[in-house]
């Protein structure tokens, strides 16, 4: 009698098998331009098949390591990455996935099909997807602020083949998100140009050709209004640090093949972009675009994670039958895709409103899409993803799958270019433009409306039930219940383009998953309920004072 051996799950072209993917794609592309790009994202999905994984399993394999003096004596803070890493990043170079919105091939549909590269690419990169990312909001932000700048560093990290990549080193040691407290300073010099000195205490990419750092002129007042942005190269033209030493490489739970270091700054040369002041602002720009990407990393990793669940359920056998065939599991993957389906429409949407505010739409409007999709979808990715790890029992808990590797790696998006208080912060921001708070509702009012469909006659009021409980919060925001809010907006407009995109997909597919998916979204409240403030602090705090007669009589 052989031993029995488990049959693993197989990946696939997930441009060609994932429905979702696909659908998104054709309903919010032109066909023309769909066409036009279909042969870029199948060769992303066949390399993220027979390529890729392998090059990630290397890369986490051989984490970057810190060689601070050489065999003499001489300090050197060599940061070795692997090759795998290096040929990762090169992947996504050269398949445009910091080029093509500069390129702008597809005008202002291409940030969707960027998104459709992000998407396919992001799960199987040991985030190699970091460099580019801030890449790509550098050459934005660059493009934006500073034409004298760009004309020398746009070509650089917008090429395909031997291109630069970027870091953004806002985090020190007295702030995170607060960087209002930055105490890196900034000695200008004749020229213009500028020497730093500070440290920087979390510098992802630490292995880019070139960074972007938040400093403060010397005399320029407190807080983030005297802050300046500065563009530097890490190294000089001799291969030497630019003024940089590296103090140690950061020891963290995912992203083990990304370099992440705290540097200390002692007369760094760099350049202030776009002039003096008004650096916060400026480095929104790149925020933008950092946080699109993040918010895509949700999806991708439950995309792929759940095209090797459902694989893995026709493979496995438990009680006799194929784990397919057994209404609890199959119940329980349909709630995990019908919420993938919800993230990607949400990403795909801000995708779209930043591709149009690039090319003279609604800035405003990407403004609010792009905090909403990153708190939500980044958070929704680690529960995807945790829920898909459990369905490969003792296997997605075993280190040679490759599984826990790409569960560890979707934290980290809650947290890069700002954590969910910090979004949501950015949410009221945004909506004390009582205007951009009433085009919100106005939006979901248009989309709901558009649905007409019979089908879906049960779902709609359900979601304009909850948008008419959210209004008045929308309209005069409060700082206690803007997680509340924020939460809910998001909520409230994955279930508007989920319930369209169903609408669509009946009529031009004769596809209902998407109806499905709508279903089981809706039946969950889309608004939560709020808690009172003094509630919150005693949560918060762990606190009971005795003053209060309810509590007493709860004893």
């Amino acid at each position: 009698m052989s031993e029995f051996v488990q049959d693993a799950p197989k990946p696939a072209n997930r441009f060609r098998t994932d429905r979702t993917l696909r659908l998104t794609l054709e309903r919010l592309l032109p066909p023309e331009i769909f066409a036009a790009a279909a042969p870029a994202l199948d060769r992303m999905g066949e390399r993220a098949v027979a390529e890729l994984p392998d090059l990630a399993d290397q890369a986490e394999a051989n984490p970057p390591r810190l060689i601070p003096f050489d065999a003499w004596g001489a300090r050197i803070d060599c940061i070795e990455c692997s090759a795998a890493y290096d040929r990762l990043v090169a992947t996504g170079q050269e398949e445009g996935l910091v080029a093509l919105p500069y390129e702008a091939a597809y005008g202002a549909d291409t940030r969707i099909v960027q998104a459709g590269l992000i998407h396919l690419f992001d799960p199987v990169s040991a985030v190699a997807s970091c460099p580019l990312t801030m890449s790509d909001g550098a050459a934005w932000l660059l493009r934006k602020h500073d034409p004298a700048l760009a004309a020398r560093y746009l070509p650089l990290l917008t090429a395909r083949h031997g291109g630069w990549t970027s870091g953004q080193w806002m985090t020190e040691k007295p702030g995170g998100s607060d960087v209002s407290r930055t105490e890196t300073t900034a000695h200008m010099l004749p020229d213009g140009a500028a020497l730093l000195s500070g440290t920087k205490y979390f510098t992802s990419a630490t292995s880019a050709n070139m960074a972007l750092a938040l400093a403060r002129p010397e005399g320029a007042p407190d807080g983030s209004a005297g802050l300046s942005l500065f563009l530097l190269e890490l190294r000089r033209p001799n291969g030497t640090w630019n003024g940089i030493q590296v103090r140690r490489l950061k020891d963290k739970m995912g992203t083990k093949a990304l370099p992440t270091a705290e540097l200390d700054l002692a007369g760094t040369l760099a350049y202030p972009v776009g002039g003096l002041g008004r650096g916060v602002a400026k480095i929104a720009s790149l925020l933008n675009i950092a946080r699109l990407w993040a918010a895509l990393a949700g999806p991708a990793s439950v995309g792929h994670l759940l095209a090797l669940a459902r694989d893995y359920a026709g493979k496995r056998e438990v009680f006799g039958t194929k784990l397919h065939t057994h209404p609890m599991h199959t119940a329980w993957l349909a709630q995990i895709a019908a919420e993938y389906e919800a993230m990607l429409g949400l990403c795909f949407e801000t995708a779209s409103a930043l591709g149009r505010a690039e090319h003279g739409g609604d800035a405003g409007w990407a403004r609010l899409l792009t905090p909403l999709t990153k708190l939500s979808c980044a958070r929704q990715g680690i529960w995807g993803s945790s829920e898909l790890i459990e369905s490969f029992g003792g296997a997605g808990y075993v280190e040679d799958t490759g599984l826990p590797r790409i569960f560890r790696n979707v934290p980290v998006h809650t947290i890069w270019e700002g954590t969910t208080n910090v979004l949501a912060h950015d949410v009221l921001r945004a909506l004390a433009d009582r205007a951009l708070g009433q085009a919100w509702i106005e939006d979901i009012e248009r989309r709901l409306a558009g649905v007409t469909h019979p089908a879906l006659a049960p779902i709609v009021p359900r979601i304009a039930a909850a948008l008419t409980r959210l209004r008045p919060l929308v309209l005069a925001p409060e700082d206690p219940e803007g997680r509340r809010i924020a939460q809910a907006m998001a909520r409230i407009t994955q279930a508007a383009i989920l319930t369209e995109a169903a609408a669509w997909r009946i009529v031009h597919k004769n596809d209902h998953t998407a109806l499905i998916a709508a279903e089981i979204v809706t039946r969950q409240p889309l608004v939560a309920e709020p808690s009172s403030d003094m509630e919150l602090g005693l949560l918060a705090y762990g606190t009971m004072p005795e003053q209060e007669p309810w509590l007493r009589a709860a004893e």
